[in-house]
C-alpha cells in the first residue's frame, strides 16, 4: 500500500478536519466528537485485514505533531483528545 495514499491518511484527514469544525463551533461537545471519530476508526480496524496497530500508530503520530503545533486551545484540545483515544485503544490489542 502506497504510504502516502493509506487509509490511515484519509483518517488523519478526517481528524484534522473535525478539529477545524470543533475550533470553530463552541457547541461541539469535544467527547462525542472524538467517540464519532473513534467509532470510524473501529469501522476501519473491523472492515480490513491488516496490521491494526499500525494503522493506529500511523494516524496517531501525526496528529500528535500537529496538536504540539497548534496554538489554537480548541483544536489542540481535540487532537489531543484523538490521540489520547488512539492510545487508549492501542493498549487494548
Amino acid at each position: 500500500m502506497n504510504p502516502e495514499l493509506g487509509p490511515y491518511v484519509q483518517m488523519g484527514r478526517l481528524a484534522e478536519q473535525m478539529a477545524t469544525r470543533y475550533q470553530i463551533d463552541p457547541n461541539l461537545d469535544l467527547e462525542r466528537l472524538v467517540q464519532h471519530f473513534m467509532d470510524e476508526v473501529e469501522v476501519n480496524v473491523a472492515a480490513d485485514k491488516f496490521d491494526h496497530s499500525g494503522f493506529m500508530k500511523n494516524i496517531r503520530g501525526p496528529l500528535k505533531i500537529a496538536a504540539d503545533a497548534t496554538s489554537d486551545p480548541r483544536r489542540k484540545e481535540f487532537l489531543q483528545s484523538v490521540v489520547d483515544a488512539l492510545s487508549t485503544r492501542l493498549e487494548g490489542i
